[in-house]
């Protein structure tokens, strides 16, 4: 996959791709029915800004780093523990093109009585796979197309929604299950720090430093924007997923391609990052170096991605795809930022100058681990906050005080 400097656009638009996806609606319906519509926006807002700037970090220390998220990985958790801090949460991450794929089959079976959802099931995944074999290039072509038109097609449907149904008052509109402000904002902030972990693998190749926080600021508020959605039809009509409310309305046309639209700019990149990881693993496992032999480059991984989305995916059609997809969001939210957490403070606190970190890794750094796992202790049972900020920040400060401490010896 190519490695040289990108426009602006081109990573602009994969990145608010990746970010933007059929989840907001599912989100941003869910804030719909536990807030009103000025705290609900407010705590989507608030939400987006957090993975924005959680992002914005990691992918500011991956374009000065220069390198992928699973190579900011060695130094920090060692050179062959990566292998088991990279796997775990490219595995974790490969469970959203599970989530997409499974929609898109329950979408197309639903909407165009198709009798079966794993049609459309099967053919989603042949199409990110045929988009990931062009790569970056692929993505970035695809991309610019289709974020402009989800935009349109979305402002669309819900012009036509609001004719024929109505929002009513919304500003005026009570919640059906009121909870806590905060609680929602940890919902929304946990919604993406899985994909956020991974931004450096797209921001990294802007050609300007400072370029990485317009690239997260911007496509986060274009998140807000699409979860807002979900808020105006939850509020307004009772249902959160504008797609389903446009198929009642005999525009399944409409929502299919909304829908389409977004699971492939998301599941796409989704995977092109997952096959980065796994290259850089299996060089780790097999002592093949930093540019490998050439055996096991990104390209192979991606089928084997697929297969391994498409059987999670199985189980989510087999099980009942929304509480499936709630209980593995709950689990990812508290098991990745602490990886984030140990990530920023590696770099940012404890060992400034990147070029000399990368020259002494060992082999494994208990300290990471340590951190990890504390702060997804922290993150599971310290109820004030939002959750999994506590997790990435307890992350932060416990292998900074870990790594002073082994200094000090």
């Amino acid at each position: 996959m190519s490695e040289g400097k990108k426009g602006f656009g081109s990573v602009f638009f994969v990145f608010a791709g990746y970010v933007l996806s059929v989840t907001a609606f599912v989100l941003g319906g869910n804030v719909g029915n536990q807030l009103d519509f000025i705290h609900g926006v407010l705590a989507l807002f608030v939400g987006n800004m957090i993975l924005a700037c959680y992002a914005g970090v990691l992918g500011y220390i991956g374009h000065r780093a220069q390198c992928s998220s699973t190579d900011m990985f060695k130094p920090v958790f060692g050179i062959r523990g990566q292998v088991i801090s990279s796997t775990i949460v490219s595995l974790f991450s490969l469970v959203f093109i599970s989530v997409y794929s499974a929609l898109v089959g329950n979408m197309a079976a639903s909407l165009f009585h198709l009798g079966s959802p794993f049609i459309g099931f099967f053919v989603y995944l042949a199409v990110i796979v045929f988009i990931n074999l062009h790569g970056f290039k692929g993505m970035s072509l695809f991309s610019k197309f289709a974020v402009p038109a989800i935009g349109l097609f979305v402002v669309y449907g819900l012009f036509v929604i609001n004719q024929k149904i109505g929002f009513g008052n919304i500003t005026s509109i009570q919640p059906a299950s009121p909870a806590p402000f905060m609680k929602v904002v940890s919902v929304v902030a946990a919604s993406w720090m899985t994909g956020a972990t991974f931004s450096s693998d797209i921001v990294r190749f802007l050609k300007k430093p400072n370029m990485v926080w317009v690239v997260t600021a911007g496509s986060f508020v274009c998140v807000t924007v699409l979860e807002t959605v979900g808020l105006l039809c939850a509020l307004g009509t009772g249902a959160g997923d504008i797609v389903q409310i446009l198929g009642d309305l005999n525009m399944s046309a409409v929502a299919f391609v909304i829908y389409l639209l977004l699971t492939i700019t998301s599941g796409q990149a989704v995977l092109y990052i997952a096959a980065q990881a796994l290259e850089n693993i299996t060089k780790v496992v097999r002592n093949a170096g930093s540019e490998g032999d050439g055996k096991f480059s990104a390209r192979f991984f991606i089928v084997p991605s697929c297969v391994f989305a498409a059987v999670i995916g199985v189980f989510m059609l087999v099980n009942g795809f929304t509480q499936t997809f709630l209980s593995l969001l709950g689990t990812i939210g508290a098991a990745i930022p602490p990886v984030g957490g140990t990530i920023v403070s590696h770099f940012l606190v404890v060992e400034r100058e990147y070029e000399k970190t990368f020259e002494h890794m060992p082999m494994y750094r208990a300290e990471a681990f340590i951190s990890w796992i504390a702060g997804v202790i922290v993150s599971q049972f310290v109820s004030w906050g939002i959750k999994p900020l506590n997790g990435f920040l307890a992350a932060v400060i416990i292998y900074a005080v870990l790594r002073l401490i082994r200094k000090g010896k």
